[in-house]
């Protein structure tokens, strides 16, 4: 496998012509392709096309990604069968800058060049255009994906704050995953693997016809563990190891209507356990979740039109502590949105976009009621190209968002129900710039403020205010009863982030490889973290709202792609990190990373071995001083890991694989210890 980068077409045609062939190809697919955000563009005809991965989701318009002005990665179907990885937090280390970092052997968590939080995610996650988001607390199960690594088409990942072309709370990055069309590109496979650590994984996927353009795609999904690698544990928090266990299902269909139209229909559920931790405390968690989202795209006398209305809902049954009493949560919610494409002229297009979303969040005695959220947004986008070779974007959202709560009203009276009847709102944009310099090379320039609306659990989770709320027993602690118990911070304002990246690409015809370099400076005003002040029943901190932090980094990376012979790649990431509130969160993340891939493909087998390189970090400690939570800072080592792999395809049928991944042992947490696993696969295609 190579390492996802940057995408230069190799093909060597001249100048004048790459010219005139890219402009009508791109008014061709304007005009002929389906709006972006889903599979609906006919990806599989355009790469070939191309010879290269094409995109709709940054401009809402299908185009190349060596013509996109947003500096994008992109991981494709090829790179994802050959990088040996089973989940995708896994495959999206490979990518320069994507921090993972695993709060237990189940529960990763990924960040783009900000701090991994265990609860309070900044990293947007699109499937298909539907936003994979626990809305009450901003947050995202990742092993909650519903959605398997062979149905997928390509894996988009952009950087920084993207909330005016991407959406709602996108202020860290995107990961924009697209699978295969359900009506065109049928997906007929089933997985087994077993290895080490009790792991035992069976998926599946068929595809049918339904008649002349319509399809219809089942998926099923089983994953199995035995639970390890928990370090710094107390007396009796052994009890809380939980075995990971995944269970998903899902449906995508899709109809072509006479007029070209297409409705479209996902439906999933999963079902998860898994330890999760934040500061050695550690917690059994079960998360159920649903969701339906119907989607119509089609032309009209106004331009384009791309509709959907999505619902969601996450149940926590099950969350449970070795000293806090069981809770549960659940959160409910529902989005609708509708774009416009419009060609205003040869050389321009307009995206115009209304999203309204409503989430409601009971967490029991972690609310103590019941929280709520209607959204309203809207947005506008322009293209516009100066020249074949000059290309502008231009984007502006405005979010306004309506807090509320019902049940019975907090101990205090400064936080009565009164005052959870509060707005927030505020505007993002981006704008970004691609400047070709002949056939092999581009240059990219960006900038973007960004928007991080306060999750429903940042704005009214109740926190006590002294040091326990409950004791060790989980009985509550009588120095906190009556007025005064707890509170929350309905008071709490939005994040902003400002963001300056500049890129360049280029492609070295001769030998196919790509390369790229780039750099980033970003102001964040103000960091909304996790709303988890109570862990065990002990205050641990409140990061809701703290001081910002300026980051300055650079990226290097080379590639070369091909279906048979050598693959290669390599990327370096460093980033410095100012952290305004001086709590050494800067140095939770490696400052220095490196990724190294090579591959050789003959006959009917395939090799690849990855290499990742993190310089020290720290991760942080709960620990006592006279019977109040301290938080103390621990040294992680330096680390390398590597995974090889070695598939055999018996024939077009069946493929062989094993794998092997963290052969060198090491932390990227306090409370995980990342062990050697081992996994042979079995894969049937049909």
């Amino acid at each position: 496998m190579s390492l996802p980068s940057c995408v230069l077409s190799a093909a060597p045609p001249d100048a004048v012509h790459r010219k005139a062939v890219g402009a009508a190809l791109a008014g061709l697919m304007l005009l002929f392709a389906p709006a972006a955000w889903g599979q609906d563009l006919d990806y599989g005809k355009y790469e070939n096309l191309f010879d290269e991965p094409v995109t709709a989701s940054a401009t809402g318009k299908p185009e190349r990604v060596s013509d996109t002005p947003v500096l994008m990665d992109v991981i494709t179907a090829s790179d994802i069968a050959r990088s040996g990885s089973r989940d995708v937090a896994t495959l999206l280390r490979r990518v320069a800058g994507v921090d993972l970092v695993h709060a237990s052997s189940g529960s990763p968590q990924v960040a783009i060049g900000s701090y991994p939080q265990t609860i309070g995610n900044q990293v947007v996650v699109l499937l298909n255009g539907r936003q994979i988001y626990f809305d009450g607390f901003g947050d995202l199960f990742w092993s909650a994906l519903p959605v398997e690594l062979e149905e997928i088409r390509q894996i988009e990942v952009i950087r920084g704050p993207q909330c005016a072309l991407y959406g709602f709370n996108a202020v860290d990055g995107v990961v924009n995953i697209v699978t295969f069309d359900p009506v065109y590109d049928p997906v007929n496979n089933a997985t087994a693997r077993m290895g080490n650590h009790g792991r035992y994984d069976f998926s599946g996927s068929t595809t049918q016809s339904l008649g002349d353009g319509a399809g219809l795609r089942l998926t099923a999904a089983f994953d199995h563990a035995t639970d390890y690698g928990m370090s710094h544990l107390w007396s009796g928090s052994n009890t809380l190891a939980k075995d990971p266990l995944r269970r998903s299902a899902s449906l995508d269909g899709g109809v072509d209507l006479d007029d070209g139209s297409r409705l479209s229909l996902e439906v999933s559920h999963t079902d998860i356990s898994e330890r999760e931790a934040a500061y050695t405390f550690s917690y059994d968690a079960r998360v159920i979740s649903n969701s339906l989202k119907a989607g119509y795209i089609g032309d009209t006398a106004i331009g384009r039109i791309n509709a959907s209305v999505a619902a969601s809902h996450l149940m926590i049954p099950t969350f449970v502590t070795a000293f806090f009493p069981s809770q549960s949560v659940t959160d409910r919610s529902i989005v609708g949105q509708v774009s416009d494409i419009l060609k205003t002229g040869p050389n321009d297009s307009v995206r115009l976009g209304l999203e309204a979303h409503h989430d409601g969040l009971d967490g029991g005695a972690l609310t103590l009621g019941t929280l709520s959220e209607d959204l309203g947004s809207g947005s506008a986008m322009w293209e516009h190209a100066f020249s074949p070779d000059l290309a502008v974007v231009n984007a502006v959202r405005y979010d306004f968002s309506q807090f509320g709560r019902s049940g019975p009203a907090p101990d205090l009276s400064a936080t009565g129900n009164q005052n959870f009847d509060r707005s927030v709102s505020g505007f993002s944009t981006n704008s970004a710039a691609i400047q070709r310099i002949g056939d092999d090379d581009s240059l990219r320039l960006s900038f973007a403020r960004g928007l991080q609306l306060p999750s429903l659990a940042n704005f009214g989770q109740q926190t006590p205010n002294t040091p326990t709320a409950f004791d060790r027993f989980g009985n509550p602690n009588p120095r906190i009863a009556g007025a005064g118990g707890s509170r929350a911070a309905p008071y709490v304002e939005p994040a902003v982030v400002y963001d300056y990246q500049a890129g360049w690409d280029h492609l070295f015809r001769e030998w196919a490889i790509t390369a790229r370099v780039s750099a980033f400076h970003q102001m964040i005003l103000r960091q909304l973290g996790s709303p988890f002040a109570i862990l065990n029943g002990a205050i641990v901190q409140r990061r809701a709202e703290t001081n910002g932090a300026v980051a300055d980094g650079t990226t290097v990376s080379l590639g070369h792609r091909a279906k048979t012979g050598w693959t290669w790649g390599v990327n370096y990431w460093y980033e410095s990190i100012s952290d305004h509130a001086h709590h050494r969160l800067q140095e939770t993340l490696p400052e220095h990373q490196a990724n190294a891939t090579v591959g050789y493909a003959w006959g009917d087998w395939d090799a690849d071995l990855a290499l990742q390189y993190g310089s020290p970090s720290v991760g942080t400690t709960l620990t006592y001083q006279n019977r109040r939570p301290r938080l103390v800072s621990n040294a992680l080592d330096a680390y390398y890991t590597l995974a090889p792999r070695i598939a055999w395809h018996a024939n077009e049928t069946v493929t062989f694989e094993l794998t092997a991944d963290n052969l060198w042992p090491y932390r990227d947490s306090i409370t995980q210890r990342e062990e050697a696993t081992y996994m042979l696969s079995v894969h049937v295609s049909y």
